[in-house]
């Protein structure tokens, strides 16, 4: 084979193809008088070599998806709009701490008219006058009969 100096990428392309198929014949044409023991460290030595490769490609594939999400500035969208998100799950973890406070406080507020109604519904309806109430000791009776409204 003698050297040319080629001018363009498909004559060169071509020339690479042709010359691997001819490196190619002539290594199958050795194979059979090769031992088995080294047979076996090349078809290892293969299987690695295919693997650093998909590792390579596999790692190029990435970067590149890292690269295609980036923007302009090269941070993520998520990182250009950052100041933006901080404001707003902070406004938002306001509103929403507001809101269950706000919830507990009604429905406390309910829950002691309810109490305060029901009390105020067993002392009207109640056969005691109302000079019982005054006694000292009655506090300790209502203590007695309603241990759950008792405070």
């Amino acid at each position: 084979m003698s050297y040319r100096p080629l001018n363009n990428t498909a004559a060169l392309s071509r020339n690479m193809e042709v010359t691997g198929q001819q490196l190619a014949q002539r290594l199958l044409q050795g194979v059979d008088k090769l031992p088995s023991d080294t047979l076996q460290r090349l078809s290892a030595a293969r299987e690695q070599a295919v693997d650093r490769r998909r590792q390579a490609l596999a790692e190029q594939a990435q970067l590149a998806w890292r690269q295609s999400v980036a923007g302009p500035s090269g941070h993520g969208w998520f990182e250009q709009h950052a100041p933006a998100w901080h404001l707003l799950v902070s406004v938002g973890t306001v509103l929403v701490l507001a809101l269950g406070l706000w919830m507990i406080d009604n429905l406390q507020s309910e829950q002691f008219v309810s109490e305060t109604a029901e009390i105020d519904k067993l002392l009207l309806t109640d056969d005691l006058p109302t000079a019982a109430y005054l006694d000292p000791g009655f506090k300790h009776f209502l203590k007695l009969s309603f241990p759950s409204n008792s405070r």
